[in-house]
């Protein structure tokens, strides 16, 4: 039977925003994320990138989604 594991992935890009000197960066959070949902939205150089798998059944993570099993992971 197939199940699911998770499939990490991480955002590879900088996203910059204009503020006067001496911004309280978390205040700019929700430019940052128009601007990278703007981004993502005109396919303008956002860079995703797999991370990692993770099963939550196991507690494994791996990065060699490829050669990974449930069976592999199992002590007998």
């Amino acid at each position: 039977m197939n199940r699911n594991i998770s499939y990490d992935f991480g955002l590879d890009s900088i996203v910059s925003v204009a503020a006067p000197i001496g911004t309280d960066p978390d205040t700019l959070i929700e430019q940052v994320k128009q601007k990278l949902i703007q981004r993502i939205q005109e396919n303008d150089d956002v860079l995703i990138v797999f991370e990692n798998i993770y099963d939550s059944e196991t507690g494994a993570v791996d990065e060699d989604w490829e050669n990974y099993s449930k069976n592999s992971q199992e002590t007998s």
